[in-house]
C-alpha cells in the first residue's frame, strides 16, 4: 500500500520540504512539498535522489571493527563497550584533552546530536576539543562581527524580498543555498526581487549562475578582493553616499577608515583587481544608493586571502549604507525552537576567544556562529601529530570527513593513522572512515524523527517543522545522539541536557524534546504541523538591534576598527603581480578558486549513481585561451602544481573563467580510492598547505585564490606558462 508521508530533506543545510512516497516499507519516490511555506515544493536534484542514498548497495547496514587491514562486523553494543574501555584508557594515561570531536556538515543536521550536544558530552569529559566545519572555512565570521559589533548579533536574514540591492560577494547561493539569502530555492527568490526592479552585483572570479543574473558583475582577479572591497568603500565615501544620520547615530571609526581606504584609488584598484575603474565605481554607487539591500559574502571569500579583513570590509558596506536592523536589509528572524531574546535585550556578552589555546603554533580557540567553544580545525591534524601535553590521541568523527576536506591531505592521513583510537560515525565506509578503527554505522535521515534546529533563526520567517521516521531502519543501526549518550553512560559523564537521565536511556523523542527545552514554541505546537508551520508573520523583524545589542561600550559599529586599519596598511604594502603568484613574479601563471558542484554537497553524493551520470568526477575549469595557451583540449590529462603539491585531474573548457584562473571543486579525491581520476576525481587540498600561508588569529589555510601552475601531463617535467594577461 503506497503511503505518502510529509519531512523535510536533511542532504544539506537548507532543510527543504519534501514528500516521500513509501510503500511496503520502503521509500520509493521523493518530491519537494509544495504545502511547506518556505520551500512551496522546491528541491535539488541530490535530495530527489535521497532514496538512491537510502538503499545505496554500499551503505553501512552494520558497525564494522578493523584489525590491521581487515575489516569485520561487530555488534553496535560490543562496539561501544570497546571504544568506551579505550577511550577510558587514554583519559587515565593522557587526560582528557586528548579526546576531541570533529562534526562535520552530516554532524550539524542531526539536531539531537548537533554541535551544541556534542559540546555538553566533551564538557564532562573535561575536554575543550570540538573542531567542526566552521572552523574549516569560515571563522573569519567571528572575527568580522566580533571586531565590528563587539558581540553577536541576530541579524542573520537579508530580506531580499524588501531589496533594492543586493550584493553577493565570493559565494553563488544559486548552488550554495546561502544560508542567509534566504537559502531556500534561491533562484526563484532572485528571479522575484529582481522582476520588482531589485538590483544584482556580484564579486566573483568566475561568470557562476549568480553572476549570470547580475546588472553588474565585477569578474575579480582571485585574492584581490581586499583591493576592490577597500576601492568601493573609499568611492561612497568620497562622493559622501553613506547613510550620514544612520553613520552618526551607529558607527565609529568613520574618519580613520576614510584614511585607511584612501590610498585605494580606482586607476589602483582596477590595476590590481583586473576590473575596468568605471565598474567599480559603478557597483559602489549602485550599492549606496538605493534606499534598502545588503550585501552578503560566502566561503569564495572566507577562504581566500586576508579573509578576517574581507570578511569585515563587506559587513562595513552594510553599516555604512544603513543596512544593518532595517526593511530590506539585514533583519531578525527570532526563531521558533530558539530560546526567546528578552524584551529589553543587551549585548550578548561573547568574546572571540574561548580562553583555550592549541599546543601548536599558539592559535585559540573561539567561539563559533552558535556560540559554542570551538578549537580550530585547520590545527586538527598538527594537535593529532605534534607530542605535547595537548596531542589528540583519540578522535570521534561525527558526519565529517576530515580526510577529503581539511587542507594538506597527506598529513592528515598520516595524522589519522596516527591515533591511537579513530570512531567515524557514518552511513559508508567513507575517505576518513577507511583510517578508523571503528565505523559505527548510523541511520539515514529518513530513519530518525528530526526539527531543523540548524536553521531555526535564517529561515525566512519564523518557521519549523517536525519529521518522525518515515521508515524503519534495517539491522543493527544507531543514531548519533545514541552513540554519545551510551559512551557517556559507560563513561560515567553526565550530559546537562533537561529531563534526561544516564540511568535510562532516552527516546529519540525524548532526546530532541531536552534539547530544544526552553524555546520559544514548544516542540509539542511543531509536531502538530506534518508540512511544517510559520509561528508568527510570515517575514522578519525589525527594530531593536542596532544599538542596543552591539557589543562595544559606546554601543557603536567599529567600522575603523584599529586591526582594519592596520590590513588596510599591510594590503597596500604588497607587492602587485600581474602573473598568479603574490611575492614572487614570474613562479605561477594562474590562480586557482574552489567552486561547488551542484551534483554534490561536499563530500556527499559523489557515490550516487543518478548525480554521477551527471559528473563522475571534479572536472578543471580553465577559459579556452588558456587551454590553447598551454596545448590542452576538454578531457585531456593535465597536472596542478602548487608552492605545496601537485595534482592530476581532468581538464575542461569554461568560458565562465577568466584567463589565468582555473576552478577545482572541493570534496572528491579518495586517497584510497580507484586510481583512475576519473573514478575518484582531484582532491584539491593536496595543493593546499596548513602551516603556510594561514591566517594567525584563526590558524585557517589559505584554500583558494592559490597560486598554481597547470601543465599537459605528458609534460610533466615541463610547466608550460599561460599569457601574463589577456583582456
Amino acid at each position: 500500500m503506497l503511503e505518502t508521508k510529509k519531512s523535510f530533506c536533511r542532504f544539506c543545510h537548507v532543510f527543504c520540504g519534501v514528500e516521500v512516497d513509501v510503500a511496503d516499507g520502503r521509500v520509493i519516490a521523493v518530491r519537494g512539498d509544495r504545502d511547506n511555506p518556505v520551500s512551496q515544493g522546491y528541491t535539488c536534484l541530490k535530495g530527489r535522489a535521497e532514496a538512491e542514498r537510502l538503499y545505496h548497495p554500499e551503505r553501512l547496514l552494520c558497525s564494522l571493527k578493523r584489525d590491521g587491514e581487515q575489516w569485520s562486523d561487530i555488534p553496535s553494543g560490543d562496539a561501544l563497550a570497546e571504544i568506551a574501555t579505550r577511550l577510558r584508557d587514554i583519559v587515565d594515561r593522557h587526560g582528557p584533552r586528548s579526546v576531541a570531536v570533529y562534526v562535520g556538515d552530516g554532524g550539524h543536521r542531526t539536531s539531537a546530536a548537533d554541535p551544541s550536544f556534542v559540546r555538553k558530552w566533551l564538557d564532562g569529559l573535561g575536554s575543550p576539543g570540538l573542531y567542526t566545519s566552521f572552523t574549516v572555512d569560515s571563522p573569519s565570521l567571528s572575527v568580522a562581527i566580533n571586531r565590528l559589533f563587539g558581540a553577536p548579533l541576530p541579524l542573520a536574514v537579508f530580506d531580499i524580498a524588501n531589496a533594492d540591492v543586493a550584493m553577493f560577494v565570493a559565494t553563488n547561493p544559486v548552488v550554495s543555498h546561502l544560508m542567509s539569502m534566504p537559502q531556500s530555492n534561491p533562484f526563484a527568490r532572485l528571479r522575484s526581487a529582481q522582476q520588482r526592479g531589485m538590483k544584482l552585483i556580484v564579486v566573483d572570479p568566475r561568470r557562476c549562475d549568480v553572476a549570470q543574473r547580475a546588472d553588474v558583475h565585477l569578474q575579480v582577479k582571485p585574492g584581490e578582493d581586499a583591493s576592490l572591497l577597500a576601492g568601493m568603500i573609499r568611492v561612497i565615501l568620497e562622493h559622501e553616499l553613506h547613510d550620514r544620520a544612520y553613520a552618526d547615530a551607529y558607527l565609529s571609526g568613520l574618519d580613520a577608515l576614510r584614511e585607511a581606504v584612501r590610498p585605494f584609488d580606482l586607476e589602483y584598484v582596477a590595476a590590481r583587481t583586473e576590473v575596468p575603474a568605471e565598474k567599480i565605481r559603478e557597483a559602489a554607487i549602485l550599492f549606496a544608493s538605493a534606499r534598502s539591500g545588503a550585501a552578503q559574502s560566502g566561503t569564495g571569500l572566507h577562504m581566500a586571502r586576508h579573509q578576517n579583513l574581507t570578511t569585515q570590509l563587506v559587513m562595513t558596506l552594510n553599516a555604512l549604507c544603513g543596512r544593518y536592523d532595517r526593511r530590506g536589509g539585514m533583519t531578525r528572524n527570532p526563531g521558533v525552537l530558539t530560546r526567546p531574546l528578552p524584551a529589553e535585550p543587551g549585548p550578548l556578552r561573547m568574546p572571540l576567544f574561548s580562553g583555550e589555546e592549541t599546543h601548536v603554533r599558539g592559535i585559540k580557540g573561539i567561539f563559533n556562529w552558535q556560540g559554542l567553544r570551538e578549537m580550530p580545525a585547520n590545527t586538527l591534524a598538527e594537535a593529532m601529530l605534534t607530542e605535547g601535553p595537548g596531542r589528540i590521541r583519540a578522535l570521534i568523527v561525527n558526519g565529517g570527513n576530515p580526510a577529503l576536506v581539511f587542507p594538506d591531505s597527506e598529513r592528515v592521513t598520516r595524522a589519522l593513522q596516527n591515533l591511537d583510537l579513530l570512531v567515524v560515525n557514518d552511513l559508508f565506509l567513507s575517505a576518513t572512515a577507511r583510517f578508523a578503527h571503528y565505523v559505527l554505522a548510523v541511520k539515514h535521515p529518513f530513519e530518525r524523527a528530526d526539527v531543523p534546529k540548524l536553521m531555526d533563526v535564517t529561515f525566512p520567517f519564523p518557521f519549523s517543522q517536525y519529521t518522525p521516521a518515515l521508515v524503519e531502519a534495517p539491522g543493527d543501526l544507531l543514531e548519533e545522539w545514541e552513540i554519545f549518550w551510551d559512551l557517556a553512560r559507560r563513561l560515567g559523564i553526565e550530559l546537562d541536557i533537561p529531563g534526561i537521565a544516564m540511568d535510562r536511556k532516552p527516546t529519540a523523542d525524548q532526546m530532541l524534546d531536552g534539547m530544544n527545552d526552553g524555546s520559544r514554541i514548544p516542540l509539542d505546537e511543531v509536531r502538530r504541523y506534518p508540512s511544517g508551520h510559520v509561528f508568527g508573520d510570515a517575514e522578519t523583524l525589525v527594530g531593536g538591534v542596532v544599538p542596543d545589542m552591539i557589543g562595544h561600550p559606546d554601543r557603536r559599529m567599529a567600522v575603523g576598527h584599529p586591526e582594519v586599519v592596520a590590513e588596510l596598511a599591510d594590503v597596500r604594502a604588497e607587492r602587485v603581480v600581474a602573473d598568479g603568484g603574490y611575492d614572487d613574479p614570474g613562479r605561477f601563471a594562474f590562480r586557482m578558486i574552489t567552486y561547488r558542484m551542484p551534483e554534490v554537497y561536499c563530500t556527499q553524493g559523489q557515490n550516487m549513481p543518478s548525480l554521477r551520470r551527471k559528473r563522475g568526477y571534479n572536472p578543471i575549469l580553465m577559459s579556452p585561451i588558456s587551454m590553447r595557451a598551454i596545448g590542452v583540449h576538454d578531457g585531456d590529462d593535465v597536472i596542478v602544481e602548487s608552492g605545496h603539491g601537485r595534482v592530476a585531474g581532468i581538464v575542461e573548457s569554461s568560458n565562465d573563467l577568466r584567463p589565468g584562473v582555473i576552478g577545482l571543486a572541493h570534496g572528491w579525491g579518495d586517497p584510497l580510492g580507484p586510481a583512475d581520476v576519473r573514478e575518484r576525481g582531484t582532491n584539491v587540498q593536496r595543493l593546499i598547505p596548513q602551516a603556510e600561508d594561514y591566517d594567525p588569529v584563526t590558524g585557517l589555510a589559505q584554500q583558494s585564490a592559490v597560486a598554481v601552475n597547470v601543465y599537459p601531463s605528458r609534460a610533466a617535467e615541463v610547466p608550460l606558462r599561460a599569457p601574463e594577461h589577456v583582456a
